[in-house]
């Protein structure tokens, strides 16, 4: 069941992901994100780097994550291939990003990802698993 597919919207772009766990789910939307940036298939786990977030709740750890993931690239311009969720509940998230260093040579980016909002964000527990929607500002 663990899956994303990437939503249309009116300048924005969203993500809609399912995940057998809520792990499985935050690890989802995280591959939906790096899509949205590139489509590349040439991204090598040369390093890793600790992640730990924290919020109120599910919809406002869901933002936390994915931004922090948009400040890695930024800031460290790092482009991750692997997400390893290590543990999380409704307001904490430990995790290891795994990638390398944007390369201009052998990586491109489709999209310049300004912020991930809470324009209809959702994080639900459904039969089978958990299914979340989050928009990014484009």
């Amino acid at each position: 069941m663990n899956c994303f597919r990437l939503l249309e919207h009116t300048a924005d772009m969203g993500i809609e992901a399912e995940g057998d766990s809520l792990a499985a789910l935050f690890r989802q939307t995280a591959l939906g994100l790096r899509q949205i940036i590139t489509a590349c298939t040439d991204i090598q786990s040369r390093q890793e780097i600790p992640v730990e977030v924290q919020a109120l709740d599910r919809e406002e750890l869901l933002v936390n994550w994915l931004t922090e993931l948009l400040f890695l690239l930024e800031t460290r311009q790092l482009l991750a291939v692997e997400f390893v969720i290590d543990s999380i509940s409704d307001c904490r998230l430990r995790a290891r990003v795994q990638g390398e260093v944007f390369d201009a040579g052998r990586h491109f980016l489709e999209r310049e990802i300004k912020a991930v909002t809470y324009h209809q964000i959702r994080v639900e527990q459904v039969a089978g698993g958990w299914r979340a929607q989050v928009f990014v500002d484009l």
